[in-house]
């Protein structure tokens, strides 16, 4: 479970993510986490990047209003550590979810097309609008 701080400097309505303590933790466990996926049914949906979980279930309706992508590089257990050991074949994919494309983008290092990104945005708000 991730670590908390609370931060006077809000409103008291959320905690602060101490990234360096989750990854600090998570690395005595296994070794280095690369992100938190979500794949088992009828568990709660999990941000890839933070570890916090959404308040629905893998496989609700509600999972379509986040960007989900699926990591097929068998580089992470499904627990989403890396895998050091290059004798092992792992051919599982993770299921990975995230608020938007540009979160994505920022903690896996990738990169999507601007008409990608803005042809989501505009289908997310269009499915708000109903």
């Amino acid at each position: 479970m991730p670590y908390y701080e609370h931060d006077n400097q809000n409103d008291g309505m959320y905690d602060m993510y101490d990234e360096h303590k989750v990854l600090n933790k998570s690395s005595v466990k296994k070794g280095h986490r690369r992100y938190y996926p979500s794949n088992s049914p009828n568990r709660f949906v999990k941000n890839a990047q933070t570890g916090i979980e959404y308040s629905f279930k893998v496989g609700s309706i509600e999972q379509n209003n986040l960007f989900k992508t699926v990591d097929t590089t068998g580089v992470c257990d499904e627990d989403g550590y890396v895998i050091h050991n290059k004798n092992i074949n792992i051919s599982n994919t993770n299921h990975l979810f995230y608020d938007t494309p540009e979160q994505c983008m920022r903690h896996l290092g990738v990169s999507f097309e601007r008409s990608f990104i803005e042809k989501w945005h505009e289908n997310r708000r269009s499915d708000m609008e109903f």
